[in-house]
């Protein structure tokens, strides 16, 4: 046995404890997990530059995962603002409009859950199959000839929104750990631009008279053909990121990790589904303006996380992540407040435009430490399902 070789390697696992230990310290450090003797160690790191080649090859994967969420965002902004259409042609109520995006949350839950066998066999195949499944499923609710098969459509695009936003954000938060800096935000921008570009085709089609059929049919024909060439570079993302918590780290630390990330993703998507969801209906039934002004307001909630999102990981760099999600708890909350108390159109837009901007950070952070809290997605898992759980009672109080 040689005692100062096991004494050398005593005094290199402590060396890198306190390496670890001080990654988690940093509230804006990416940690690069490295395997050793055994165990973890992390090391906050830059990556090295890119040049020529190399550079080409990092940002293909960037451009493919961002593709992939702004995909999503084009079938969810493309949907919610023709919710007064489908409350008008099928005579819904309130509740039953609260319970379709209840259905759609639970599917949404579900369908977190079935992610965890297809993220463990690779993320790369699913992403793209599953974009094109989604997108040709928008179609359906337009096609309901009542509530009952109109829920029955939600409840399937819940299932595959679930899944899908498991495998995307388990790809980001790979690519944003492999960068070495704060991404996340980044990525969900491209969701909030595709939900803008949704919203703007919704909106113009409220206008022109187009109904959803002929509407949801045209998106549906542009996104899978070219969600063909642009998903190409997705990465096959095998389970969850390299968990940023010390090896040593206890269940109960981690327990209670994710429960405070679950949290706050459930009243992050919570506010989002609450403002989004119901912001056309809102300004439709209370500030009694027109469809296409109704419709107006999912564009404006939505620009309004664009630009926050594509600006947000610079503020948490400079920060730290709780400090940038207290902040936008606080304007979201001005925003509700506001809506609520003037519901006249131009006051109600800018009280939906405040907590759009408010709301941003939260669920995409939520995400991204979720998928840090593990190596087997099943914390990511965990926090989106959660999440999810807020979309469900969001709705729900307000639709009763």
């Amino acid at each position: 046995m040689d005692v100062l070789g096991d004494a050398g390697d005593e005094d290199e696992d402590r060396e890198g404890a306190v390496r670890e230990e001080r990654a988690i310290e940093r509230p804006h450090g990416i940690a690069h997990a490295h395997r050793h003797a055994g165990s973890v160690s992390m090391d906050v790191q830059s990556p090295p530059p890119h040049t020529g080649e190399g550079r080409v090859g990092a940002l293909r994967p960037r451009f493919a995962v961002s593709a992939a969420f702004f995909c999503f965002g084009t079938v969810a902004g493309s949907l919610v603002p023709r919710m007064p259409a489908f409350k008008e042609s099928l005579h819904l109520t309130d509740g039953e409009v609260g319970l379709a995006f209840v259905v759609y949350a639970a599917g949404a839950v579900a369908g977190a859950v079935l992610a965890r066998p297809i993220l463990a066999g690779g993320a790369r195949t699913w992403v793209r199959v599953l974009t094109a499944v989604m997108v040709a499923a928008l179609i359906t609710p337009a096609l309901a000839p009542g509530f009952g098969v109109f829920a029955a459509t939600f409840l399937v695009l819940g299932i595959l929104a679930g899944v899908i936003d498991v495998l995307e954000n388990s790809q980001a938060a790979e690519l944003e750990r492999e960068a070495g800096r704060p991404m996340i935000n980044g990525f969900h921008g491209f969701w909030s631009l595709g939900f803008v570009a949704g919203g703007v085709a919704a909106a113009a089609a409220a206008a022109l008279g187009l109904g959803p059929l002929p509407h949801f049919a045209i998106v549906a024909a542009v996104i899978c053909v070219s969600s063909v060439p642009l998903l190409a570079g997705v990465p096959n993302t095998r389970g969850g990121a390299a968990t940023l918590l010390p090896s040593g780290t206890t269940r109960l630390r981690i327990g209670t990790a994710v429960s405070a990330v679950s949290a706050m993703a459930f009243f992050g998507i919570l506010v989002e589904s609450a403002g989004g969801d119901w912001g056309p209906i809102y300004l439709r039934d209370y500030g009694k303006t027109t469809l296409a002004v109704a419709a107006g307001v999912a564009v404006t909630f939505s620009i309004a996380m664009t630009v926050v999102r594509f600006t947000a990981d610079r503020l948490t760099a400079r920060t730290s992540a709780p400090v940038v999600a207290a902040l936008g708890g606080v304007v979201s909350m001005i925003g509700v407040a506001l809506a609520v108390a003037l519901p006249e159109p131009v006051t109600a837009i800018a009280g939906f435009t405040l907590v759009g901007a408010g709301c941003a950070v939260m669920v995409p952070l939520a995400f991204s430490a979720g998928a840090n809290l593990g190596r087997t997605g099943t914390a990511l898992i965990v926090v989106t399902a959660a999440g999810y759980g807020g979309s469900i009672i969001g709705p729900w109080l307000i639709g009763s």
